[in-house]
This record gives C-alpha cells, structure tokens and sequence, in this order.
C-alpha cells in the first residue's frame, strides 16, 4: 500500500470511528437513574418516618455495628415474646425461609414461593448486607417485613435487580438448617 492510500484510509477511519461510536452504545444510551434513584431515597425517608395508628413507629431501625452507616427497616409480623426464646441465626448458620423482595412501587423482582417447596436455603453472611442483618436479628419463626436501602442492598450493581433500588423483603424464617459457631 502507498504513503496517499494509507493516509485516505486514516482520514477515512478518523472520520467514521466517532459515528460508529455513537451508533454503538457510547454515553448517549446509559440510563440516567436520577429519577430511580430519588425515588427509592424518598421511599425509604418516608417508611422510617411511617407511624402506626398506635402513633408507634411502624419500623424498627436495625443498624449492625459491623456495617457503618446502615440502617435497614423491619416490621415484625408476629408476637415476638413468643418467639424470644427460639434460636437467632449466627453470620455463618444455614437458614430456611420464605420470602419475597420487591422494588419501592410493589414490582416483584424475585421469590422463594417460585419453588416447589417454596423454601430458599442460605447463609445470612452470604446475602447482601441488609438482608444478613435482617436475618441476624430474626428468631426462628418470625416473620419480617424489611425495607433495605441501596448501601445495604445490590448498590449500582444489576445482578438481576434494578441498580439503586431500595429493596423490600417479606421473610419468614422457618428453621436454622446449620447453627454454626462463630469459632477460630
């Protein structure tokens, strides 16, 4: 190849490469979450400011002292005195529950009641941080409704969930599969 046609093909590239970049996904086709994002944010400043007609706080701020900064948001369902003397899972136990999260506008994004027996085996320490702290807190029996936000949930990530979301988790904890210890 010629020095002439190898610089027509430079110019030609050096022209072209900008269109097919746009063209192809460049910054005009991100998604911007403002909106989402404040969104959820307003979601869960109201569901921690939400009062009963007790005039009681409808959810109970739990905020591990492991995770700095989060404050995750739980509705206990059941009688919890009566449930008080029923193991609580350590971070490493295995658990069965039941549950189903959804987003702030009530989407449904995943459920354990999909599966046959509609029990999901995990580990609180294996689950996002919410979740675990959720989960930590729990004695066997109870029954939660969570509100967990995006710094203890998914984050900007989208494993499947929509990235920033303030996550809403219905939980039962049926049963601690594999009480572990937390020894060295």
């Amino acid at each position: 190849m010629n020095i002439k046609k190898y610089f027509l093909h430079v110019a030609f590239a050096l022209l072209v490469a900008p269109l097919l970049t746009s063209c192809l996904g460049g910054d005009d086709d991100k998604f911007d979450y403002t909106d989402w994002i404040n969104q959820n944010e307003a979601y869960f400043t109201r569901m921690q400011d939400t009062i009963g007609a007790d005039g009681k706080k409808v959810f109970e701020k739990l905020e591990p002292v492991w995770a700095p900064g989060v404050t995750v948001l739980a509705q206990w369902h059941n009688d919890r005195s009566l449930t008080a003397s029923n193991l609580v899972p350590m971070d490493n136990s295995t658990v069965n529950i039941k549950y189903e999260g959804r987003y702030y506008n009530g989407v449904r994004f995943d459920s354990s009641y999909s599966r046959v027996d509609s029990i999901y085996t995990c580990s609180p320490n294996n689950m996002v941080v919410g979740f675990w702290t959720v989960l930590t807190n729990m004695h066997v029996g109870d029954s939660v409704t969570c509100v967990i936000p995006t710094n203890a949930g998914y984050g900007a990530s989208s494993s499947g969930v929509m990235p920033y979301s303030t996550l809403i988790f219905d939980i039962k904890l049926k049963s601690i599969k594999a009480y572990e210890t937390s020894g060295n």
